[in-house]
């Protein structure tokens, strides 16, 4: 976003604003979605939640880092205030990116109809759904800041510097959090490998 679109937004131009949501709302929502562990009805309520802040808190924009990371600092922070706010403390995440480009397309999975291959191999189909489940039982066992930058560096892939800036912490800590997260998920799932 440029600096003469965010002085347009300070000034509360209609069209800066709309440009602005129809920029990133969907990139907001599947950030959204993946926070709230895939409950649609609040990944839209934070979403929407988030780009208000942004509206609202633009003065505070500085330009110290890209737009795009400063927005999904709001976003991770309005997650964590709603999260307080709710008292929930449930899973974060989903991992795999095909689940989210699914989820993100608006299908349940509930009428897909499989692929050729599964539809003559229904033991792959079996194997790959719990290929899923053991993903996601393996990702919420992880805590929480592990959880967060694994999913942020890669199903976002943001950089380790965009990510220490969004979680405020320095880009030592994302690469151990990241370590330690990756020999984790390869433990528990080993027998994939």
């Amino acid at each position: 976003m440029q600096e003469h679109d965010i002085a347009k937004i300070r000034a509360h131009d209609r069209d800066a604003l709309d440009d602005l949501f129809s920029r990133y709302m969907q990139k907001v929502y599947a950030i959204s979605f993946h926070l709230c562990a895939g409950d649609r009805e609040q990944a839209r309520d934070l979403a929407q939640e988030a780009l208000l802040k942004a509206v609202r808190t633009i003065d505070s924009f500085r330009g110290a880092a890209a737009f795009s990371t400063w927005l999904y600092r709001i976003i991770y922070t309005t997650y964590l205030d709603s999260r307080k706010q709710a008292g929930r403390w449930a899973a974060v995440f989903s991992f795999l990116r095909r689940a989210r480009l699914h989820d993100e397309a608006g299908g349940d999975g509930a009428d897909e109809t499989p692929d050729w291959d599964a539809k003559k191999n229904p033991l792959a189909m079996l194997r790959e759904n719990q290929l899923g489940m053991d993903v996601r039982k393996a990702l919420q066992g992880l805590p929480d800041k592990q959880r967060i930058v694994f999913q942020l560096k890669v199903l976002e892939d943001m950089s380790i510097k965009e990510i220490a800036h969004v979680l405020s912490c320095a880009e030592g800590t994302v690469k151990s959090h990241l370590f330690r997260a990756t020999r984790q998920l390869q433990k528990d799932l080993r027998d994939w490998a």
